[in-house]
């Protein structure tokens, strides 16, 4: 992935102005909250565009900030640190379009239908201000855990004007109003979010950006960022804010950041770093341990400070408000000093970044987009390739289109797309040659996952009532059948698949789950109704949960409650909890999907008593079955008051009832049944035969 990311100029003392690719920024001051770039008290000392060659402002172009009703924008403040930027010739970064903070307070009141007009009127608006935005947080702080999001989506409509928006795009419909992912179409509403950002800004960097991603919620974000990219939503990076770095040893970090990266696949920034550290030394020492890091990762596109004078940030240390600061009494502290000198060596300033910012001398003249319509696909299905580029001072001729090295079409002619039916089980790498007519070129690469044909794992689909074991999921792609956070196949037990199954409860399960993770089974229900839920699992961990969900023609249609799994102190000692679902007749789909993370599923088991799966023929002489064909009517005589019906199939399926001692029965129905009988203190079942 190479986007190109270009801005004017650069000021002559900047401590990453000849670093290419990469920009090393910081925040406004705030200074009384009116987002100056340049610290007032320091004004004859330090002048930002000497130190910093990108800007985030704190809190100016959030929703909050800038709406205050219909139509009504105030600017002024975002404009000051805007102007500079174009001024000084630095990145200006938008942070944020979408969060569950700071928003306007009148949209608590909004309906699902004005709130989606209240979104659309924002980023409109924010087009119309600024419609060269080069880098955006789309997203901000949208992991749910623990029961509740990051910050409080909650208290709006806008998780359902975003998935409402999703659905009138789409066509179908989402599970986006939930408070929590029960499936993968749960994050459509995020997707949605960068898809109207994608059609405002075609050429700026998409981020989604949270906060406890290194240390609390990891395996949280990484589902988060990777159910994004499995609604095929056009997200560029993913944003790590790193305010909880204080205490993180630098091989900590550097694993979790690795761990970060692999899973996602995403070009990463470290969007809001502080040490929040009133002591200079312990400041200091994190900067030297974990700077170096992220700064020389491949795969890191930009670094952000988050605050550079003392005193004037959010984070505090023991009482002392905005320790994170690395000028302070208008002095340079320790962490600043090594900071200028790191910077000027060599493993520095020869870093590589997976997106290119810089001047027009380096930007390429042909910068070329790819996209897949599905990135994990059957055998026999087809996937559309779809082909963009961006051309400065050239003109685009064609495309050629690989699978592997297979050339596939050499299009010339708009929309640049086509579509490929893979035959064969296996990974293709899709590319894509943009040529200009200059003859430049540039290319990009995808990879495209082909997997069996979905199907139930025993070859048949499983009979409810009855029990599915976790690890039968059925066969087929991942996002088809299951979905996993990473692909890495831990425990390895039973199956070599991405879901991690472990031996456990004198047999197999699923362990090693992130919340977010999913797994599908094909099931045969044979009859509707209400069913317990009995699902054996185990814990070492608090708030482990898991959701049964039901779902027809690809949309849910019912599920239980979170099913909280309680800690019981290891991962080994297996205990059931319960909920209820109604299920439709027939064969359809039973999800497991995981509602916290770290919980082990062995199985989970399906009863309802009115199912049963046979009948022992009670006779009472007395009670006479008169079935009539001819008028599909069956009548009984000689039963007791306040009688009630039921017919079964041989299959014990219910085919009718009544609450009458009458009963109506389909059309065209011939063969063997059994009647139950309801009485005031019996019940008598009655073979009848149809002819």
């Amino acid at each position: 992935m190479a986007l190109a990311l270009s801005f004017a100029g650069t000021a002559t003392a900047q401590m990453a102005k000849n670093v290419k690719g990469k920009f090393l920024g910081n925040i406004t001051t705030s200074y009384n909250w009116a987002e100056y770039c340049d610290p007032q008290e320091c004004s004859n000392s330090y002048v930002y565009s000497d130190y910093w060659n990108q800007v985030t402002c704190e809190n100016a172009t959030k929703w909050g900030s800038v709406h205050s009703g219909w139509g009504k924008f105030n600017w002024s403040n975002a404009d000051r640190t805007y102007n500079y930027c174009k001024q000084k010739g630095i990145i200006f970064k938008f942070h944020a379009l979408i969060w569950g903070s700071q928003y306007p307070g009148w949209i608590k009141n909004l309906s699902v239908a004005d709130t989606k007009k209240a979104i659309i009127e924002w980023f409109d608006e924010v087009k119309k201000h600024y419609p060269d935005l080069q880098i955006i947080d789309v997203v901000n702080e949208a992991i749910y855990a623990g029961g509740n999001y990051h910050s409080p989506y909650k208290e709006t409509k806008i998780i359902e004007a975003l998935g409402s928006l999703a659905e009138d795009r789409l066509g179908k419909k989402f599970n986006c109003t939930t408070n929590g992912y029960p499936n993968a179409d749960s994050y459509q509403w995020l997707a949605e979010a960068f898809r109207l950002a994608r059609e405002r800004w075609p050429n700026a960097v998409l981020i989604y950006n949270d906060y406890n991603t290194f240390q609390w919620q990891r395996n949280e974000f990484i589902a988060l960022v990777n159910g994004i990219k499995a609604c095929g939503a056009p997200i560029d990076a993913a944003g790590n804010q790193a305010h909880d770095l204080n205490d993180m040893s630098g091989n900590n970090f550097k694993n979790a950041l690795e761990e970060i990266h692999n899973k996602t696949k995403l070009p990463q920034y470290i969007t809001e770093y502080d040490i929040c550290k009133n002591d200079d030394n312990t400041q200091l020492t994190r900067y030297k341990e974990q700077f170096p890091i992220m700064w020389e990762a491949d795969y890191v596109a930009g670094v952000t400070l988050w605050g550079w004078v003392f005193g004037k940030t959010w984070v505090s240390d023991n009482g002392v408000g905005g320790a994170s600061g690395i000028i302070r009494n208008c002095s340079k502290r320790p962490a600043f000093t090594w900071l200028e000198s790191y910077m000027k060596t060599s493993a520095a300033q020869n870093v590589k970044s997976p997106i290119t910012v810089g001047g027009s001398s380096t930007a390429p003249s042909v910068s070329a987009k790819l996209s897949l319509s599905q990135t994990a696909i059957s055998v026999g299905e087809t996937v559309t390739i779809s082909c963009t580029a961006d051309v400065k001072n050239d003109e685009l001729t064609h495309f050629d289109i690989y699978a592997d090295n297979d050339l596939l079409v050499n299009k010339y002619v708009a929309p640049y797309e086509w579509t490929f039916t893979p035959e064969k089980v296996g990974t293709y790498t899709i590319k894509i040659i943009a040529y200009g007519k200059s003859g430049e070129t540039d290319q990009k690469t995808a990879v495209l996952t082909v997997c069996e044909e979905r199907a139930p794992y025993s070859g048949k689909a499983i009979a409810i009532p009855g029990t599915i074991e976790a690890e039968d999921f059925d066969l087929g792609c991942a996002g088809i059948s299951f979905f996993d956070s990473d692909t890495a196949n831990q425990g390895g037990e039973y199956r070599k698949t991405a879901v991690d199954i472990v031996t456990g409860n004198n047999g197999y399960a699923i362990g090693y789950t992130a919340q977010g993770e999913w797994t599908e089974y094909t099931v045969n229900v044979k009859c509707a109704g209400e069913y317990d839920v009995i699902a054996t699992v185990a814990s070492g961990s608090d708030n482990s949960a898991v959701t049964v969900e039901a779902m027809s023609n690809g949309q849910s249609y019912a599920s239980t409650d979170d099913l909280r799994v309680p800690n019981g102190g290891d991962w080994d000692t297996y205990t059931t909890v319960e909920g209820r679902i109604h299920l439709e007749e027939g064969e359809q789909i039973v999800r497991f999907f995981i509602g916290g993370s770290y919980v082990n599923i062995d199985k989970v088991t399906f009863e309802n008593k009115e199912c049963t799966t046979g009948f022992e023929v009670v006779n009472n002489d007395n009670i006479v079955v008169y079935p009539n064909p001819a008028t599909n009517h069956i009548s009984v005589k000689g039963a007791p008051e306040n009688v009630s019906l039921k017919l079964y199939d041989t299959t014990s399926r219910l085919v009718a009832s009544s609450e009458s001692s009458e009963i109506d029965i389909p059309e065209s129905f011939e063969g063997v049944y059994f009647l139950k009988i309801f009485g005031q203190n019996n019940v008598v079942v009655r073979k009848v035969v149809i002819k």
